[in-house]
């Protein structure tokens, strides 16, 4: 009986696992924090931003190379979703969560950049800033397409 259960707890593992190397996908994720400072009333706020990155891109093969070991990944687009949490210890009203999703091309570059009243986010020369106290602003309408932008208070 131990080896019937041995036996098939051995090939459900090497079933599983062969099914998730099979993946026609890769997937990274990262977390990055920033301390920046913005001002209000005359007083300095400082705030930190957390960023917590999940990138999802597809694997292309090349059809001729089938069946080869070590075939060519060719580069392709991913899908970028960016969780940034905005924490304040002084003021828990700017506490937020922001969830900015987008197709990143192979030579984007994501950059945060604090502005007078917040702070901005720059993806491939787009741009979306986020105010203090207001919300989500895009700077160029035409950039309103590129994002898809969620804002909450808590998740």
């Amino acid at each position: 009986m131990k080896t019937i259960k041995l036996i098939a707890t051995l090939l459900i593992t090497f079933t599983l696992t062969g099914a998730i190397a099979q993946s026609n996908s890769q997937m990274m994720k990262t977390r990055t924090t920033k301390t920046y400072e913005f001002k209000k009333d005359g007083k300095t706020i400082p705030y930190r931003l957390t960023v917590y990155k999940t990138s999802k891109t597809p694997l292309k093969l090349d059809p001729k190379e089938k069946g080869e070991l070590n075939q060519n990944i060719k580069t392709t687009d991913a899908q970028v979703t960016k969780l940034i949490y905005v924490d304040n210890d002084m003021y828990s009203d700017y506490d937020k969560y922001i969830v900015l999703r987008y197709t990143k091309d192979a030579n984007d570059s994501f950059e945060l950049k604090p502005t007078e009243r917040g702070f901005k986010v720059i993806v491939d020369k787009k741009n979306v800033e986020y105010i203090f106290g207001e919300g989500v602003y895009f700077v160029n309408n035409a950039d309103r397409d590129y994002f898809f932008v969620d804002e909450f208070d808590s998740i």
